[in-house]
């Protein structure tokens, strides 16, 4: 996807606030080469989408483990994110042919759209526009999108229309992800729309499989989206200690990881 100019600057506002937590307004200016005027645009607008704080000649960065990017900068870096392709392929072994799959609008699942190119007769029903969007352009699968609201700024429905429109159908699966995954109170989304979604995704499936990088796994946020019982897999890129895998297995979960490639 093209990247504008300054899609790509505040990109590096947010990857140095992301490593160093406060930067000057001047040394933004120094640093991007680009006049004063400019960068106070962009904190603006940062600030504006909940991502920093401006303060007195700068800005600082909200809590690291919370901020949730804009969806096109995840896309923008979609290429260079390992962990969530090296997930996603662990996960083609759940699939076959003909298979009814849900898949959410997270940035981690999209990546499943390369593995689903090789299967046939598939009906996939999501939330994300632009996982519609990418499945119908690059797969044979027949795809369907649900009804509701879009989410500003996150290419994503939900909303009471949306939750209605997933009764709809039946799944074999879902593919989702979340914002953080704990051991003992398992999924969580801090947007209780998400959480919604995900719910209804699980009651309207045969299996549920969790998608999720390492960076997501013993955080918690306000919103609990799936409980240990809902989850039939754990797929990810994290090695998991013994007590870890004993608590999936006390929770009849089955963990699937990068051994198993």
């Amino acid at each position: 996807m093209v990247t504008t100019v300054r899609q790509e600057r505040q990109n590096k506002i947010i990857d140095y606030l992301r490593s160093e937590g406060f930067v000057k307004t001047l040394d933004l200016v120094e640093i991007l080469n680009y006049s004063e005027a400019t960068i106070k645009r962009d904190l603006v607008e940062l600030e504006e989408k909940e991502l920093i704080r401006r303060t007195r000649g700068g800005a600082m960065i909200i809590d690291k483990r919370k901020i949730d990017i804009p969806y096109l900068m995840k896309i923008d870096r979609f290429n260079d994110d390992k962990k969530k392709a090296m997930v996603t392929k662990i996960a083609d072994r759940l699939l076959k042919d003909d298979m009814v799959i849900f898949i959410d609008s997270s940035s981690t699942a999209l990546h499943l759209v390369d593995i689903l190119t090789k299967y046939d007769g598939l009906q996939i029903i999501t939330n994300g526009l632009i996982t519609a969007s990418l499945l119908s352009e690059y797969t044979t699968a027949r795809v369907s999108i649900v009804g509701g609201s879009i989410v500003p700024k996150r290419y994503t429905i939900n909303g009471s229309k949306a939750l209605f429109d997933i009764t709809t159908y039946y799944a074999d699966i879902a593919f989702v992800s979340c914002r953080g995954y704990d051991f003992t109170i398992g999924a969580t989304e801090t947007m209780e729309g998400e959480a919604y979604i995900k719910q209804a995704f699980r009651k309207q499936s045969k299996e549920v499989a969790l998608l999720i990088t390492s960076d997501k796994i013993n955080h918690r946020y306000m919103r609990q989206s799936l409980s240990n019982q809902d989850i039939d897999y754990i797929i990810t890129d994290k090695k998991l200690s013994e007590d870890e895998i004993n608590i999936l297995i006390r929770n009849n979960i089955r963990f699937m990881s990068e051994s198993e490639l």
